[in-house]
């Protein structure tokens, strides 16, 4: 069963979904088969935030050492260590709060940040962080019109299994790459000329285009897993939904989710989930249909389509990589 989502013109759609794999406007015309001076128009549209599309430099930070969380509270917390978001939600006239975080997974600092919040808080560590692509099957684009079929959701045994842990950090960050990460998260296609323009501003000192290229390939590549595409509908007419998810079958009804062109993110724990994005009204019945025989139980919350506090990637990043500087300073000291 078919429900529409968005419209896009023919070229938009080309483009979008070869900026996923794309690193540069170049590479991006050449997948797309478009002209780089429509790539470039499409792009400054986008980054206008005129079409209702949003791109994001996706990041695996776990190979940093660094975790996703996400908590739904009662608490109104003003300090929050580690916050990247703080949102608004609503159930049953009940008015929670969702915070989204960056934690090192190093230490006791995962156990410290739950400690912040009531015992009964619902959280869901992102062991396993998915998104939609517009690969997906359960994706439909005919005449300009972006679906999305529920019908075409399968649960395969893969789905089934329950994420994995992070074992071991495979990089550390300094203080140049999060520079990267920084500019990279707020436009994908940022020029490291116009990073190295901008250096100084953040880090007191110009940084060269080959320090900062040396760092792009040997470092901010390796977390690199790809351009992720954001569509939004009209916020007044397809309101924003949480759906957090707990069971056995969590895991694998959270992948399923992602398939489908309205839902933005998932956070996958063992045995729970959280999913956001904007369903259709008149898909919901059907989606629980379908998902129905499961072992999985649904909260559903509104959520506020404003943030109510964000933390700049860049401010985050670096706060963590200077206390992960100072833990391995404290430790050579007490080892001498």
């Amino acid at each position: 069963m078919l429900f529409q989502f968005v419209s896009l013109n023919e070229p938009t759609w080309r483009c979008v979904r070869a900026a996923e794999e794309s690193l540069s406007i170049s590479e991006l015309a050449s997948k797309s088969g478009l002209d780089g001076y429509e790539v470039s128009k499409i792009l400054k549209q986008i980054k206008n935030q005129s079409l209702g599309i949003r791109l994001s430099f996706e990041a695996r930070l776990e190979k940093a050492g660094i975790l996703n969380i996400a908590v739904i509270s009662r608490r109104d917390l003003e300090e929050v260590p580690y916050l990247q978001a703080k949102r608004m939600l609503r159930v049953l006239g009940q008015k929670l709060f969702l915070y989204s975080g960056l934690v090192p997974l190093e230490g006791s600092a995962v156990e410290e940040w739950l400690s912040m919040f009531e015992d009964s808080v619902l959280f869901v560590r992102a062991f396993e962080r998915l998104w939609w692509k517009t690969s997906t099957p359960a994706t439909v684009y005919h005449e300009n019109q972006v679906y999305g079929n529920i019908e075409a959701i399968k649960i395969t045994e893969r789905f089934r299994m329950q994420p994995e842990l992070p074992l071991r950090k495979e990089l550390e960050l300094d203080e140049v790459d999060v520079l990267l990460l920084g500019f990279k998260q707020r436009w994908p296609f940022v020029s490291l000329r116009e990073i190295e323009k901008e250096s100084e501003k953040y880090l007191g000192r110009r940084v060269s285009h080959q320090v900062l290229s040396y760092h792009f390939r040997n470092h901010v590549l390796k977390l690199w897993a790809g351009n992720r595409v954001w569509l939004y509908a009209d916020a007044q007419q397809v309101p924003y939904r949480l759906l957090y998810l707990e069971g056995r079958d969590a895991p694998a009804v959270a992948r399923a989710l992602v398939q489908l062109p309205w839902f933005h993110t998932a956070y996958i724990d063992i045995g729970k989930a959280v999913v956001s994005g904007q369903p259709p009204c008149a898909s919901m019945p059907h989606l629980y249909r379908v998902l129905g025989d499961l072992d999985v139980d649904a909260v559903e919350f509104a959520m506020e389509v404003s943030i109510s506090r964000w933390v700049p990637l860049f401010g985050l990043l670096s706060k963590i990589v200077k206390r992960e500087e100072a833990v391995a300073r404290s430790g050579e000291v007490s080892g001498k």
